[in-house]
């Protein structure tokens, strides 16, 4: 079985992967939208750098220490620590999924005007 600090390592690379990935898209110092409202237009954005690097830093940080916690609990303990770090770390990757998918969509429309 993976152990938990394998896992949110992975999980923190798989996020900033998929913001490198989207940051050959966007030009450089172009601000991005970091929250829509409910009608689809942004309410307020940041930098790229700030934008795209966000979710991994707060993954890294919320999800490390987490992991880590679970070297030192009971064994029999440990199953529930991984079940929870595996579909945080999920959470994690479909919300920033969904994020770079909504960049992608408000990209194309900044281009056309």
């Amino acid at each position: 079985m993976l152990s938990a600090p394998f896992v949110s390592s992975i999980t923190v690379l798989a996020l900033a992967a998929m913001s490198l990935a989207f940051a050959r898209r966007a030009p450089a110092g172009m601000k991005l939208p970091m929250q829509w409202s409910l009608k689809g237009v942004p309410t307020w954005s940041a930098p790229r750098g700030i934008a795209l690097s966000f979710t991994p830093l707060l993954a890294a940080f919320t999800l490390m220490p987490f992991s880590l916690a679970s070297l030192w609990v009971e064994p029999d303990e440990r199953l529930t620590f991984r079940l929870v770090l595996a579909f945080v770390s999920l959470v994690y990757l479909a919300v920033h999924a969904l994020h770079l998918h909504l960049l992608r969509r408000w990209l194309r429309t900044q281009t056309k005007t």
